[in-house]
């Protein structure tokens, strides 16, 4: 009678707690990320994005990068493969480009094409595209990077996570939390908060998967 009792209240308390987060989720968004994949506007490029602390300058010379990104993300729709080779000659071109405008159209790239792949049930490949992310833009200083670089690890954790891998995704998760825990980056100080939450989450829902088993 006690161990059917226990059951009970574990599943009550589970209960609770998932609809605390689906509600805290539902008012704030499961995965807050900025514009990555909408298209850049085609303005002058020396005006566009003047007084924004977290984005790169654009100069003339990110014209290019940008309108091969636009191109892109055009094709999503009705041709993601189409898309997905793209956002590769976008990272071929400009992944190591000398400014960091047309860098960043590279990294934003390469988040793209993974949620692409993820959409796609692909996950795999598209944890293996995340971490290309984490191997040329890991040590990036400019704010608008860091937060494809955030986005990214985030990505990737929920990838893993859908191929089954739950304690890989807390420990990509804890492993993110370190790396920003101290970032003034309001957008990342955000994701930080949120991926505390979703920790929580994936430890309700596998005690909830265990206790259901014969």
């Amino acid at each position: 009678m006690r161990t059917v009792f226990s059951c009970c209240r574990f599943l009550f308390d589970a209960l609770i707690v998932t609809a605390a987060l689906s509600l805290y989720f539902l008012v704030v968004g499961v995965m807050p990320v900025p514009a990555h994949a909408q298209p850049f506007p085609r303005t002058n490029a020396q005006e566009q994005n003047k007084g924004d602390k977290d984005t790169p300058f654009l100069n003339t010379r990110d014209i290019p990068a940008q309108t091969l990104f636009n191109q892109a993300v055009s094709f999503e729709r009705e041709s993601p493969k189409d898309a997905m080779a793209k956002y590769d000659d976008v990272m071929q071109r400009y992944g190591r480009a000398t400014t960091p405008g047309s860098r960043q159209f590279a990294a934003r790239a390469l988040l793209n094409k993974g949620s692409i792949l993820s959409k796609q049930g692909n996950d795999k490949d598209a944890v293996s595209t995340y971490e290309r992310i984490e191997r040329n833009f890991g040590n990036e200083k400019t704010p608008a990077i860091r937060e494809v670089l955030a986005s990214a690890i985030i990505s990737k954790a929920e990838a893993t996570y859908k191929q089954g891998d739950a304690q890989k995704a807390i420990d990509i998760y804890d492993k993110f939390n370190k790396q920003f825990s101290n970032d003034d980056n309001d957008f990342i100080k955000r994701l930080v908060d949120i991926t505390g939450w979703r920790v929580a989450e994936i430890r309700v829902n596998n005690k909830m998967a265990l206790s259901s088993r014969p």
